[in-house]
């Protein structure tokens, strides 16, 4: 069969072949370079505005505020800028909170005031449920009361609430569970209905395990395109077909130069 192979005809026909399946699989490869698309930024936005917390939020008012804008043609991240004093005494805990890195474990939340009002704030995160406890006891007992002191962060919206997981833990940041099981019973003063979350560093990451919050989308995520991979597949079989139907018809024409030799 190699004598078959090796004649003009043969070596034309594979040529042809070869030609075929190099053609199918650089479709193949345009294919899979289009099946992954990265993520182009670490964030969902291309700039960040700052604006005082008093200009987009009222007190015992529906939350309304919406951090995401489109600006020409600009996406645009609002973070909210306030002065607060913290109230480290009645912090607590919610879990299943996860970091841009995969990261789960639980958030450290602060009941604050501002000048106007109570503003639950997310002040950290921490890994792992014992870390997280040992955190929260050392804020509660080395932190006192601050004077007002300037903080920014991330207006987000309530949580649904759901039952507590125990003292000072609780599954969702839910801003009307908190006002009735966090703050002094009886008070009248108003209450923001969303919650501030702190991104940066702040005095509260001095407590081992404690680091400032990542939300957001990461920069290695990715999205599939199913049909980009079927199509990559399918072109890749093509490119195999190719050859074997080389290999296949040059097998036939030997065994019928074979079976001709032997009639003779």
């Amino acid at each position: 069969m190699l004598k078959l192979a090796l004649t003009a005809r043969w070596i034309a026909a594979l040529v042809l072949c070869l030609l075929l399946a190099v053609a199918f699989a650089l479709l193949a490869q345009w294919q899979i370079n289009r099946t992954f698309i990265e993520n182009t930024s670490n964030e969902a936005w291309s700039d960040v505005k700052i604006v005082d917390l008093e200009t987009v939020a009222e007190p015992n008012a529906p939350f309304t505020f919406n951090e995401i804008s489109v600006v020409e043609e600009k996406t645009i991240l609002t973070k909210v800028m306030t002065k607060i004093t913290f109230n480290p005494s009645r912090a607590l805990l919610v879990a299943n909170r996860i970091q841009l890195n995969g990261d789960a474990g639980y958030w450290v939340v602060v009941p604050t005031r501002t000048e106007k009002a109570e503003l639950f704030v997310a002040v950290g995160f921490v890994q792992g449920e014992e870390k997280a406890k040992q955190a929260l006891a050392q804020i509660k007992e080395l932190f006192t009361v601050q004077a007002f002191m300037p903080v920014m962060g991330r207006l987000l919206p309530s949580e649904a609430p759901e039952q507590s997981l125990g003292p000072d833990v609780y599954a969702t940041l839910s801003v009307p569970q908190l006002i009735n099981n966090q703050l002094d019973e009886g008070s009248e003063v108003p209450t923001y209905t969303g919650f501030l979350a702190l991104t940066e560093q702040s005095m509260f990451n001095s407590i081992e395990g404690v680091q400032p919050l990542t939300i957001g989308m990461p920069q290695s995520d990715s999205q599939v395109n199913w049909l980009s991979a079927f199509y990559a597949i399918e072109w890749t079989v093509f490119a195999g077909f190719a050859v074997f139907m080389w290999w296949r018809l040059l097998a036939d024409a030997y065994k019928k130069q074979q079976a001709a030799l032997l009639a003779e």
